[in-house]
């Protein structure tokens, strides 16, 4: 699910923990559902195309403040094993700060 927050931003947030350890979870935003990146279990995703949930110590977090790109509405959030191969994925609708 999605909180606004501030101004034009809002929290990203996955309810529960990562499914194994060395798992991790990545998000993208987009205008639109058709613009996010296609998930394929088994295929790993290309991480360079994703934002990692992580904190400043670089621990996995299930919650995430951030700034949309102006015109975004929706993200995808997915967890993936050591593999950057997906378990799991989810689509939510962006809260955005006015």
């Amino acid at each position: 699910m999605t909180a606004a927050t501030a101004v034009g931003k809002t929290t990203l947030i996955v309810n529960g923990q990562l499914n194994a350890t060395g798992n991790k979870w990545y998000y993208m935003t987009a205008a639109a559902a058709s613009g996010l990146t296609a998930i394929t279990y088994g295929t790993a995703i290309t991480t360079s195309a994703w934002t990692e949930m992580k904190d400043a110590s670089n621990n996995p977090i299930n919650y995430l403040e951030i700034t949309p790109t102006a015109g975004h509405t929706v993200a995808r959030i997915v967890e993936v094993d050591s593999a950057n191969k997906p378990v799991g994925f989810a689509d939510v609708v962006l809260n955005i700060g006015a």
